[in-house]
């Protein structure tokens, strides 16, 4: 594998801990990271990886993801600095998938363009936030999502809106098998002052909210039926909830933080005390929402029963 990427000439790194690439700050190391700089790239390591039957995970920001302390034998396929411009193309704006969604709110901002102000507050590239159909604050990525552009083995296709199958957290990226490379965004002209203003709102409700002072994943759970997560597991009585450095946030039960030396077993832990306890007390199942990086996956085998 290692004389491939030499020969092809993409980027790559051997033995990279991946704490250095997730939110959480957690991990063992990954066999390899590669870094493709366009869509010709991320074709040629697909077609490689497939053919050869490694196993592999596209990484952006490192959001929304559990990465295992054994580390990944596979290939970690991070989309970013080298896929992180940000532009227009036919009247839309046009982001790479490895731009930075607080960075597009800010050229939005800039161009006096409405829509996007939320992505100020969603700490994720924006291929990840596509893929995840991220949001926050009523608002998500298929509110102002045009189009998606994405690869694979074959090359790359463009996904309109309504091919994109957007719903709460999900995508249709999640179960092609494609990564993403660029997305389209449609934006509406108001006063940068007025965008400004509304962008600096989210960010300081989510500073009143959410534990920013730690490092996170986001959220950790979704209820069945459309409660708030976050509500039930303060209900059960699990804010504050230690295991190891892990915690179950004192400010928003929804997220667990490291708060120092953490570990993912620890936060497996935690996982598995809110789902339990809030399926016991409330009769509700808590769905995870982040997805897990390693050789096996450990939070499909958590104690309580749910699906995915």
């Amino acid at each position: 594998m290692r004389e491939f990427f030499l020969n092809s000439g993409i980027y790559f790194e051997e033995n990279v801990p991946l704490k250095k690439l997730t939110t959480f700050g957690t991990g063992g190391p990954a066999r390899y990271v590669v870094q493709p700089k366009d869509e010709r790239e991320i074709s040629a390591v697909l077609t490689y990886l497939k053919q050869n039957d490694v196993p592999y995970f596209c990484l952006g920001g490192g959001s929304n993801v559990l990465a295992s302390d054994d580390g990944f034998s596979g290939v970690v396929i991070v989309v970013g600095r080298f896929m992180s411009q940000i532009f227009f193309e036919n009247g839309l704006l046009v982001a790479q998938a490895g731009a930075k969604a607080c960075q597009v709110a800010h050229f939005a901002c800039i161009n006096g363009l409405s829509g996007a102000e939320f992505l100020a507050g969603i700490p994720a590239c924006m291929g990840g936030a596509a893929y995840m159909n991220a949001g926050c604050f009523d608002r998500e990525m298929s509110d102002v999502v045009a189009g998606v552009k994405a690869a694979d083995e074959n090359g790359e296709k463009e996904f309109g809106h309504a091919r994109c199958g957007f719903a709460y957290r999900k995508s249709v990226f999640q179960s092609n098998g494609m990564i993403v490379t660029r997305v389209l965004l449609a934006l509406k002209p108001e006063k940068p002052e007025k965008i400004r203003a509304a962008m600096k709102e989210i960010l300081e409700k989510k500073k009143l909210t959410q534990p920013l002072e730690y490092p996170s994943a986001g959220s950790i759970f979704r209820a069945e039926g459309g409660a708030p997560a976050g509500l039930l597991i303060d209900r059960a009585g699990l804010k504050g909830l230690r295991a190891g450095g892990a915690e179950i946030s004192l400010k928003h039960a929804n997220f667990i933080v490291n708060k120092g030396g953490a570990t993912a077993k620890d936060i497996l832990e935690l996982m598995d005390a809110a789902g339990s306890a809030v399926k016991r007390k409330f009769g509700v199942v808590l769905r995870p929402e982040i997805k897990y990086l390693g050789d096996t996956d450990d939070i499909g085998r958590l104690s309580y029963s749910f699906t995915l």
